[in-house]
């Protein structure tokens, strides 16, 4: 009974400390406070320590100076204009008429810059940019990036200057979207790729477009759903959950580390390590924890990060307007899955609609019928197609049943995301 007692009051005492902490980076991305207030604030709350009935009102005004100190950490910056060389630091990202990576220059200031379309750079790479350099938006100051650069002129000075490990996970990424390539025409290559290891990079304006009216464009965009596949398919191979839990490490540097991966990743990580250490789990908690830890490395993402705000928002949508709107569609089969996709596709999109609306200013009302039938395919799409590119790495030929299965459900999903996008 005590020990109960004692658990309750440590869930209470940890879920308003983080209440609190992110409360003081909310306001503080709105209005700047600099850090002798916000030391002053942790302070109070130190003083009001001495009546033991404030205690939770201390921890709270304790909490939030300390998020409002964390985000001015974060937000300190000497502007300094960036130097003309430096090394790329991200995976240059094609564009419908330029190349978009991320510039860390000699003096240490990073600069996003869009190059000519058909530049041969690659990750890595020590290069010269030229090029007049603009302000940049106020959200890249989560990824440090104060200035941008567009269509400058870019000569490369040497090659391969950039992490190691991070370069051969994006070699082995390139390599895999190739043999997409070899075995399969576009949009469908484009598809796989996005749906395995690229995200919505791979497809093209136009039909990211109608991925985005149907509904359904979170399916391109890596997640959960990705995460849970993929360590799943790991720990059944190799029968170890040790190896499904390295797995997701090398799986988010290999995507380029986005918000909605890594929560879904920490989150992923809490379950297998509970699993490995014989600990319980708790959805809500591990969500939780999993966002503080995000915001306490960068505190910016919180407000400046849709992929991040959209991401959590979903999956609390999924822990807990799951199971009541499931209870409400018994009428609904639950062959194939269909009750608990329709199930997932109502939840999540209940907790992220006021966001998008504001965001986008788009409504799909068909998103569910879309939701219902691209979801069922896509798990054994995914399957299916990363089995058929093992296969074609031994012989193409031996492959191709596998390629026309994989073909045929990716031109299902493509022809869903055509018809309810055309509304």
């Amino acid at each position: 009974m005590a020990w109960k007692l004692l658990s309750t009051m440590a869930t209470k005492v940890f879920t308003l400390f983080i209440f609190s902490f992110a409360s003081g980076i909310f306001v503080s991305s709105f209005i700047f406070l600099s850090p002798l207030p916000a030391a002053l604030i942790a302070v109070v709350g130190l003083a009001l320590l001495v009546d033991k009935n404030a205690f939770f009102i201390a921890l709270a005004v304790i909490s939030f100076g300390l998020g409002v100190l964390r985000y001015d950490i974060k937000d300190f910056h000497e502007v300094v204009e960036p130097e003309s060389a430096g090394i790329i630091t991200s995976e240059p990202e094609e564009k419908e008429n330029s190349k978009k990576f991320v510039l860390k220059s000699d003096n240490g200031e990073k600069v996003l810059v869009y190059a000519p379309l058909f530049s041969s750079i690659q990750y890595g790479d020590r290069v010269e940019v030229e090029g007049e350099l603009e302000p940049a938006e106020k959200y890249l100051s989560r990824d440090d990036i104060y200035y941008t650069l567009s269509f400058g002129d870019v000569r490369v000075l040497e090659r391969n200057e950039g992490n190691p490990i991070k370069s051969a996970l994006f070699k082995i990424k390139n390599n895999f979207i190739e043999q997409i390539n070899k075995i399969l025409p576009e949009p469908e290559s484009g598809l796989l790729s996005g749906l395995l290891v690229a995200g919505k990079g791979t497809l093209p304006k136009n039909l990211l477009d109608q991925f985005s009216q149907a509904g359904i464009i979170h399916i391109v965009v890596l997640s959960g759903f990705n995460i849970t596949i993929i360590a799943e398919f790991i720990r059944k191979v190799f029968r170890s959950r040790t190896a499904a839990l390295l797995g997701i490490i090398l799986f988010v540097v290999m995507t380029g580390a986005q918000a909605s991966i890594v929560r879904a990743a920490i989150m992923a990580s809490i379950v297998i390590w509970g699993k490995l250490i014989g600990r319980g789990y708790s959805a809500s908690r591990a969500l939780v924890f999993a966002a503080f830890l995000m915001i306490l490395i960068n505190p910016k993402i919180m407000v400046f990060d849709r992929s991040f705000q959209l991401s959590f928002l979903a999956t609390l949508g999924l822990i807990y307007f799951m199971k009541p709107i499931n209870a409400k569609l018994h009428w609904i089969t639950e062959r194939w899955k269909i009750r608990e996709t329709v199930s997932q596709t109502l939840a999540t999109q209940m907790a992220v609609f006021p966001l998008l609306l504001a965001s986008t200013d788009t409504f799909s009302p068909l998103f569910l019928p879309a939701n219902v039938l691209t979801l069922l395919a896509v798990p054994y799409t995914m399957l299916v197609g990363f089995l058929a590119i093992l296969v074609s790495y031994l012989n193409i030929l031996v492959a191709l049943p596998l390629t026309y299965l994989t073909h045929l459900m990716l031109s299902w999903i493509l022809l869903v995301a055509q018809l309810f996008g055309s509304f």
